[in-house]
């Protein structure tokens, strides 16, 4: 009996080595808190492959966060998100939210202007919560750089990315929304704030 465990043993350790990759894919880039390539809460230029779908997921005290982003092209970027805030009802009546949570939906976009080269950084411009209630409002401007085994990441950002305010957003000659950002809740879907 013990021979034949030994031998059963042997077999299965045979059939995971023929089983393993000769070259591994290699590790893509990581998704962010919100959706879309980036670090943490972060947005990077960097671009997943063309065509590649991530569905996250992310749960803390305060948001749960449900998105889908989709790489339609080598140079952009799309991501739908739904976010449950925790914290807040859904209504100001309490009778009408009953134990219902405030719900945001959001749309991202983001546009590689050029691919990064020996010497030039890879630089992307991107859009959060397009259409949505403006909850997490933002634009921001990214340049990603590899050098050897490290990938260094430095933006700008305006909106929930930048809330300082210490650089003027390019976008206020456009309109004042996006200078002066609202930190109450509005409602969905209001494109021109």
């Amino acid at each position: 009996m013990k021979k034949r465990h030994l031998l059963s043993l042997l077999a299965l350790g045979i059939s995971m080595a023929c089983y393993g990759e000769t070259y591994p894919a290699p590790i893509g880039p990581s998704q962010s808190d919100f959706g879309g390539v980036g670090l943490l809460q972060t947005p990077t230029a960097r671009m997943a492959r063309e065509g590649e779908l991530s569905l996250n997921y992310r749960d803390n005290d305060q948001y749960r966060y449900y998105s889908a982003s989709v790489q339609l092209f080598p140079w952009l970027e799309t991501t739908l998100r739904y976010t449950d805030v925790r914290t807040r009802q859904y209504s100001s009546v309490e009778a009408f939210s009953g134990d219902q949570t405030y719900k945001d939906k959001a749309f991202d976009l983001k546009l590689r202007l050029w691919e990064e080269s020996y010497w030039l950084p890879q630089v992307a411009v991107g859009a959060r919560d397009i259409g949505g209630t403006g909850l997490f409002d933002a634009e921001y401007l990214v340049a990603s750089k590899a050098w050897g085994p490290f990938d260094f990441t430095l933006g700008l950002g305006w909106g929930y990315l930048g809330t300082s305010g210490n650089v003027k957003n390019p976008l206020c000659s456009a309109s004042d929304k996006y200078c002066y950002r609202d930190n109450s809740y509005k409602q969905a879907g209001s494109i021109d704030g």
